[in-house]
């Protein structure tokens, strides 16, 4: 399995996070649970009701962790990289 064979997630840069108060701004969290749903079923099921208001870098944390530890070892190393690029660009440090 290779990088190119996963999903990419939706592309940020393309989502207005400029009137973001406080959580992730406009992402589209059904979108993403729909992807996720695939590599990480249960994970994606957990958080299907989640806020997106409420959802703090440490929350995206917390979902994305759990989704790579739901993927096993092996996927979970190609889907890394991805994962936490999306999460750093929705939450800048």
């Amino acid at each position: 399995m290779t990088t190119s064979s996963l999903p990419a997630l939706p592309a940020l840069t393309d989502l207005d996070l400029t009137h973001a108060s406080g959580g992730a701004g406009k992402l589209d969290f059904g979108a993403i649970r729909q992807q996720a749903q695939a590599y990480c079923p249960a994970t994606a099921a957990r958080y299907a009701k989640v806020n997106p208001a409420t959802v703090t870098r440490p929350v995206a944390q917390q979902m994305g962790n759990a989704c790579l530890a739901e993927m096993g070892p092996f996927k979970a190393t190609f889907a890394r990289g991805t994962v936490q690029s999306a999460i750093d660009q929705a939450f800048p440090k």
